[in-house]
């Protein structure tokens, strides 16, 4: 059962906008790292994505001419595009051989910036020429097809194989060359390949043999692709060059034609799905490559706590045993709490006085925990008679090192009176107070 091509629309816009997303995670840390060729890579390839994403969505169910700028632009930049993705595959082959071959282990900034130079002379130079050459095998402006968008429209003349078709066929054959003498060079200095690779900065073992496997993969789609695609243009009606005059006649005219249309168009289909979903497995290709890598995952781990501190979110981060908010991990600083406890005599003193000694308060919060790290629990005997300290621990001043709130002095209050009454004295015996009940053992007198 065959997709419904409104479906098929909205998998490709789906997929172009995912591209994009993916493709430009990484490109901070490439810049970071100067690596022009993923720059490079990442510019074509995602504005391309854009670009596709947006004309699918605008003329996802029309063929209306709304923006002939737009599709000026989109057109010429397919152009450029299409060249740009293999002439920053040369790059990155390129900047590896150098590293593979290179003889000083320091690098100048005047060298730094003359890489960089002929690295943009390629990567962008390249393709702005043949976005520029485009207007000389340019039959008219460009077509709009419903479901598709801008797209650029060129006749089969020996101009076009020329300045566009063939461009990727021997860009690719370079850079394979450059792959081949890197692999070369590496298997003959493998064993200080690893002082190599950390002369440059920001470059890794890891991230070296990622950028050769992608250059690697980019050269073995290019050279076939780029084959296949002369051999079917190839086998198309030719369209006799009669000069830029006849080529350029009725330059400014739009073609607009429906999916009924264009989709009954032999080969046209094919031609149009391969197009759009090669960029799309550029760009998560791409991804792949250094987006899953051990940095990227570092980066993740970084910004998911950024975020985690910003909203409020406590994580816990298993290295450093502190929570994002700032707090050690672990049992809380507050100590624990004693309900008071109420403490039975076996013998009754005859006075309402020493009501205050069969009942005893004790209510302990926290324990004390020296500068040291030494666990001292709290002792009522070590503090003044009568003396009351409360004392709580903030886990931000054991972190800084700072002691907690220092004690209250001990307060003394005087000793009250030695009581004069004797229980055998014979004035206590003829005084008008009661006797005493026996004691009961056993039980808790309550006044």
């Amino acid at each position: 059962m065959s997709v419904p091509w409104p479906v098929q629309v909205d998998i490709i816009a789906a997929f172009s906008l995912l591209g994009f997303i993916l493709i430009c995670i990484p490109l901070y840390w490439h810049l970071e790292a100067w690596n022009v060729g993923c720059v490079l890579y990442i510019f074509w390839m995602g504005t391309q994505a854009l670009f596709q994403f947006i004309n699918t969505v605008v003329w996802r169910d029309n063929a209306i001419n709304w923006a002939p700028v737009w599709c000026d632009i989109t057109t010429h930049f397919t152009i450029g595009s299409s060249i740009g993705v293999c002439c920053a595959s040369l790059v990155i082959n390129r900047r590896l051989y150098h590293i593979a071959n290179i003889s000083a282990v320091s690098m100048t900034k005047s060298d730094r910036r003359r890489n960089i130079i002929s690295d943009l002379a390629i990567g962008l130079g390249i393709p702005c020429i043949s976005m520029g050459l485009f207007w000389f095998y340019q039959g008219h402006r460009f077509d709009i097809l419903e479901g598709v968008g801008c797209v650029e429209e060129y006749p089969n003349t020996f101009l076009s194989y020329l300045l566009y078709t063939t461009w990727p066929l021997p860009i690719g054959l370079v850079s394979a060359t450059y792959c081949t003498l890197t692999l070369r060079a590496f298997f003959r200095r493998r064993r200080d390949f690893s002082t190599l690779v950390a002369s440059n900065s920001n470059l890794t073992f890891n991230r070296y043999f990622r950028l050769m496997g992608l250059a690697a993969i980019e050269i073995l789609f290019t050279i076939p692709l780029t084959i296949y695609t002369i051999v079917a243009d190839s086998k198309q009606p030719f369209y006799e060059y009669r000069g830029l005059a006849d080529l350029h006649f009725r330059f400014s005219r739009v073609n607009q034609k429906s999916a009924v249309s264009w989709r009954a168009e032999p080969g046209l289909p094919g031609a149009m799905d391969a197009k759009r979903w090669t960029v799309i497995g550029c760009c998560i290709l791409f991804f792949l490559f250094f987006g899953l890598a051990e940095e990227a995952r570092k980066h993740y781990r970084l910004a998911l706590s950024s975020v985690a501190k910003r909203v409020g979110i406590t994580t816990f981060d298993r290295s450093t045993g502190f929570s994002s908010t700032g707090s050690k991990g672990g049992s809380s600083g507050f100590g624990r709490v004693t309900i008071p406890t109420f403490v039975q005599r076996g013998t009754r003193r005859g006075s309402m006085d020493s009501f205050s000694d069969r009942l005893s308060t004790n209510i302990s919060i926290g324990d004390v925990v020296d500068e040291k790290g030494a666990y001292t629990p709290y002792s009522p005997v070590q503090s003044s008679a009568g003396a009351s300290s409360t004392q709580l621990g903030s886990p931000i001043d054991d972190e800084k090192g700072v002691s907690p709130i220092e004690p209250l002095p001990p307060v003394s209050f005087p000793a009250p009176p030695k009581r004069v009454y004797d229980p055998e004295s014979p004035t206590r015996r003829s005084a008008d107070v009661p006797m005493s009940p026996p004691v009961r053992p056993h039980s808790i007198d309550m006044v």
